[in-house]
């Protein structure tokens, strides 16, 4: 199975890396997206990414910020999986501009009425605090890897980057800075996501966007992504006595669920209200999304049924809730379901036109109404996705991302 599971992943890797050499060398034109809906499926995923970033780390707070010991096991993991799937968010952000090459324009002409320019400022500065981060999470087991011998020695002393004091007094320094760049850290990555959310939620001419509790909606859904991820990735990876491991996995479900029930009590609450006020652009978005060609698959199948009511069955079970397997499960079909939740979001509120006589007005292919992924697009998000679990394979073999200071693997 593991032979099979890497096959299948390099050939994910490959057609990925050849999508995308094709949309760097041909342009957007591989790709479907139209006048109407400029933002496809690569936005989607974009924001998918930047919540489980922005989620696993809100939930790395509890532990480095709040002290709660009982998680302390996942907090490495936590912050390393917000690094990786906000760079990845990122690069699908880099590849759907039509300029990739101008990106810097968004720091170097930063309009400060723009919300999207203070949000490439706060990916920045969250970067940057994440990687502090990890490195004062992992020094000290650095150090220590760093004094064995091994292939990867070299290594170990540059991420040590030259430090040598392993004391107690230099271990509390480390969980002070932690707790200080926690507590920097937080407001960072609530406005990352909910700024995200506030980047749709001001496009005044969509109405299912323009909401106050669309960026709320944003950070719910990411700590029920992100939470999702950390325990599918814990119940997976680490190493732990069989009654720490299941201990661990239940109470990261258990949260986990519960944000997921918000999300869904959030969700229902938009639409009622949305139909019951009857305006004819909000109907119609919503109606859009769970009756539209998109709704039957993404909206009803992915995002209700395999994302939020078969994951509540399986932890709220008897069997399956104490069973580590089965938890592991519950956790990776939310974030799976949490895919749809974004297509949601992005494309079915796109395919009403603004002007509804529009489509009338022009007869060609890139203003048409209705939306689906090109088979680039496709293949570059399978790229993507393929370089996250080629990084958390990695990490897992080279980083001490379980605490201990042994080498091989870690986690």
């Amino acid at each position: 199975m593991r032979r099979i599971g890497y096959l299948i992943l390099w050939l994910a890797t490959l057609v990925g890396l050849g999508a995308i050499v094709q949309r760097f060398s041909q342009g957007l034109i591989v790709t479907n997206m139209t006048q109407n809906v400029p933002w496809g499926f690569w936005i989607a995923l974009y924001i998918y990414f930047i919540g489980l970033s922005a989620g696993s780390f809100l939930l790395s707070t509890l532990i480095y910020v709040f002290g709660v010991k009982r998680l302390e096991a996942i907090g490495r993991m936590a912050l390393f999986q917000a690094l990786l799937c906000m760079l990845i968010g990122l690069f699908l952000i880099f590849i759907d501009l039509g300029h990739p090459e101008r990106f810097y324009k968004v720091i170097t002409s930063l309009n400060p009425t723009s919300v999207l320019s203070w949000e490439s400022v706060l990916y920045t500065i969250y970067c940057v605090i994440i990687l502090f981060e990890l490195y004062y999470a992992m020094r000290i087991d650095f150090i220590k890897l760093a004094q064995q011998p091994g292939a990867l020695q070299w290594l170990y002393r540059i991420f040590a980057l030259g430090s040598h004091d392993t004391s107690v007094a230099s271990t509390e320094k480390d969980r002070k800075c932690l707790k200080v760049l926690g507590i920097i850290g937080i407001p960072i990555a609530i406005g990352v996501h909910g700024g995200t959310g506030a980047i749709f939620a001001v496009a005044k001419a969509r109405p299912l966007w323009f909401s106050g509790l669309f960026p709320i909606v944003f950070l719910v859904s990411a700590l029920a992504s992100g939470g999702a991820l950390l325990t599918f990735l814990t119940a997976l990876f680490f190493h732990k006595t069989p009654e720490e491991k299941r201990n661990l996995v239940r109470s990261l479900a258990h949260m986990t669920v519960g944000f997921l029930c918000l999300d869904i009590f959030l969700l229902i609450s938009e639409i009622l209200v949305a139909l019951y006020g009857g305006i004819p652009q909000e109907v119609a978005g919503w109606r859009m999304t769970y009756s539209g060609y998109y709704g039957g698959v993404f909206f009803w199948l992915l995002q209700l049924g395999i994302g939020g009511l078969l994951p509540i069955i399986l932890v709220a079970h008897p069997k399956t809730g104490r069973s580590v397997g089965g938890l592991g499960l519950a956790s990776f079909l939310i974030v799976l379901g949490m895919l749809g939740v974004r297509i949601n979001i992005v494309i079915p509120p796109l395919i009403n036109p603004v002007f509804e006589l529009f489509p009338d007005a022009y007869h060609h292919f890139r203003y048409s109404v209705g939306y689906m992924p090109s088979i680039n697009e496709w293949l570059v998000s399978l790229g993507s996705i393929a370089f996250v679990i080629w990084g958390l394979l990695i990490a897992n073999k080279i980083l001490p991302l379980s605490g201990t200071s042994e080498g091989g693997s870690h986690a």
